[in-house]
């Protein structure tokens, strides 16, 4: 075929790069249940997003089988979720550490090594933790949530910092 525009001859099939960007809105707890269910499938969010897509393409007007592993999915998404960062960090340690992601992971570990959690947990670095029959839940969760506030304000300030210095 020749180009009409009297060029090379090559037709322009387009973007032929392997993968497009879309951003998206979604629910905190939509967010919290895609990242799980990616954990729970060994696969990056993105390739969850892209799995969940493509079926609803390939089978467009015929009733859909769940997505693996999606029932389980749901309860685990379910008995995880919070709207409070504390509560949820707490449920997923006690309940479901296999889905910590790193920075949770990183985050618990600073508040055992702070001994925040000592008056309120027996054997918190163990995976024998309990909570002590003492233990305010409402005031742990909310330690916690201050806790997490805290580690995002200190990379906020070094992330600002880093950037001013990047400047001069």
């Amino acid at each position: 075929m020749q180009d009409v525009r009297g060029g090379t001859g090559k037709v322009d099939l387009g973007s032929r790069s392997k993968s497009e960007v879309i951003t998206i809105r979604i629910t905190p707890k939509a967010k919290f249940g895609l990242e799980l269910m990616a954990r729970m499938c060994n696969r990056s969010v993105a390739q969850t997003v892209e799995f969940a897509i493509q079926r609803l393409l390939d089978e467009p007007h015929r009733q859909r089988a769940p997505l693996e592993g999606s029932d389980y999915a749901h309860a685990v998404i379910e008995e995880l979720w919070s709207p409070h960062r504390g509560e949820r960090l707490l449920k997923m340690v006690f309940k479901h550490p296999e889905l910590l992601s790193y920075d949770e992971e990183v985050a618990w570990n600073k508040l055992l090594r702070s001994g925040a959690l000592d008056a309120y947990i027996s054997n918190a670095g163990a995976a024998s933790r309990e909570m002590l029959p003492t233990a305010d839940m409402r005031e742990l969760e909310d330690r916690i949530d201050q806790f997490l506030e805290d580690l995002d304000a200190a990379a906020r300030e070094e992330a600002a910092q880093k950037k001013k210095r990047s400047k001069e």
